[in-house]
């Protein structure tokens, strides 16, 4: 009876596989289908969907959600892989198994090509540095990592998974990467300081954005902010000077280039506004005798700027240099990396 049963299945196993293969073969002699069929084993989504390498428009913001998948998925095949050469070598007297066995183990020197080719891919994206960047010394360790340009917030579309914040100027996520990424030039990670200002040494936390030239912004990473000097451009006197977005620090900076988001510990804070005070400050440094930053509260609070007395104080950062500045995201591709070729997600 069980014979009969493996039999009957056997049977229908066969001929269902026959059936397909037929008419496989005879949708290949149909010339519509095989152009179909050619365009689509041609095209740039197939081949990512059979490389576990797919362009899924959430990788757009997060190339290194993509770099994390393809790990885990090497990790996983790498596990089955040892499971069967274990397996194979535990049969006794089984030659075939044997054989097996080492091509599967053979088979591991490209699957370690392929996990560096993707930890490349890794380096490319997440620790990428742009064209004007030449130097090769260390970065500093405040200097956390460049954005390509077009990975900003303004780059954002509006297709699942590559969408601006949810949460808008409403956010309070932090982090220097989500700011840039996730939102636009004028968005504000912080309410004024008067009304956030914390009085714990060590926690007096703020967010600022700088502007400058693509060199400075590159010396920067490899050293840290230089103190401006000059008369004019010390309008709260000799110091850093910071935004509260990046799109007002355009009517601010003397310099164009990058976008420097930071992270800095206020210290001790005068804050002045319009008037007499403020005017007496251009170019002096009497006031760091006592404090550390200088808050100006315009009469607009998006025009709002302040002025830090010490490098020291700017905790960590990251840099955005601009389009025209780095050529190195049209010549590796970067632009298009994540466009869809065929279809919505693959």
């Amino acid at each position: 009876m069980v014979g009969t049963i493996r039999t009957v299945i056997l049977f229908f196993f066969i001929f269902g596989v026959s059936v397909v293969t037929t008419q496989f073969f005879c949708l290949l002699c149909t010339e519509c289908y095989r152009k179909a069929l050619c365009k689509l084993f041609k095209a740039k989504a197939t081949h990512r969907f059979i490389a576990f390498n797919c362009n899924c428009p959430c990788y757009r913001a997060r190339p290194t959600l993509r770099f994390q998948l393809q790990l885990l998925f090497l990790i996983l095949v790498s596990c089955i892989r040892i499971a069967t050469i274990a397996f194979c070598f535990s049969l006794r007297h089984h030659i075939t198994a044997k054989s097996l066995a080492v091509v599967v183990a053979i088979s591991f020197f490209f699957l370690l090509l392929t996990s560096l080719l993707d930890y490349y891919h890794y380096r490319v994206w997440w620790h990428y540095k742009p064209q004007c960047d030449t130097i090769s010394g260390t970065l500093s360790k405040k200097h956390k990592r460049y954005i390509p340009y077009h990975l900003m917030g303004d780059n954002r579309t509006m297709h699942h998974g590559d969408r601006p914040c949810s949460d808008g100027d409403r956010c309070t996520n932090r982090r220097l990467e989500h700011i840039l990424i996730f939102h636009s030039k004028d968005f504000k990670p912080q309410k004024r300081y008067c009304d956030v200002q914390q009085k714990t040494p060590g926690k007096n936390l703020y967010i600022g954005f700088h502007r400058t030239t693509a060199e400075a912004a590159v010396s920067i990473a490899h050293s840290d902010f230089a103190i401006s000097t000059n008369n004019k451009s010390t309008m709260l006197g000799h110091g850093v000077y910071f935004a509260r977005s990046m799109a007002e620090t355009e009517g601010k900076a003397n310099a164009n280039g990058a976008y420097i988001c930071a992270e800095i510990e206020m210290g001790k804070v005068k804050e002045v506004g319009p008037g007499p005070e403020k005017d007496s400050l251009r170019g002096t440094t009497h006031l760091w005798k006592e404090y550390d930053t200088v808050y100006y509260n315009h009469t607009k609070d998006s025009r709002d700027e302040f002025c830090v007395k010490s490098p020291d104080q700017i905790l960590k950062w990251i840099i955005a240099v601009n389009q025209e500045e780095d050529e190195k995201v049209r010549n590796y591709r970067l632009d298009t990396e994540f466009d869809d070729p065929m279809c919505g997600c693959i």
